[in-house]
């Protein structure tokens, strides 16, 4: 068995801890324990093992976001959405990252790392708005046309 394989069966038991709570954790750990000789290597066994042990902090339900982290999420969305020219929206991209920044500048050490994050996404869009990654045009056949 391929890890991958192995992530699959690992990522449908996360989901029936979260919907049936801490009553599934003992079977999920049990069948996919049963999949470890399976694997093909001693670190896919090693690893997926490591994904075993933290079965049980899927049946803890997660903290809802904190003010500040529903703040950032709601300007990435809404930069994201943004509709304009490739100026205005790289005008809007930059501003929202500006903000998102302040938000995290202000929010506990912990979670400030994880608000700036949000970022990413449109630091990658403004990037790509700049210079796409792929032609905008229709593709040509071989011959050019």
């Amino acid at each position: 068995m391929r890890l991958n394989e192995f992530n699959n069966a690992h990522n449908a038991a996360k989901r029936r801890i979260r919907r049936d709570g801490l009553a599934a954790v003992g079977p999920a750990e049990q069948s996919l324990r049963d999949l470890l000789p399976e694997l093909e290597s001693d670190e896919d066994r090693r690893v997926a093992a490591a994904l075993i042990t933290r079965l049980p902090g899927y049946a803890v339900p997660p903290e809802p976001p904190s003010e500040l982290m529903q703040e950032a999420v709601a300007i990435e969305h809404a930069a994201y959405a943004a509709p304009g020219s490739d100026e205005e929206r790289i005008a809007i991209l930059a501003e929202a990252r500006r903000k998102i920044f302040e938000i995290a500048d202000r929010a506990a050490a912990d979670e400030a790392a994880s608000i700036r994050g949000l970022t990413r996404v449109l630091e990658h869009l403004e990037d790509n708005l700049r210079d796409p990654d792929w032609p905008l045009g229709r593709p040509q056949d071989s011959s050019g046309h």
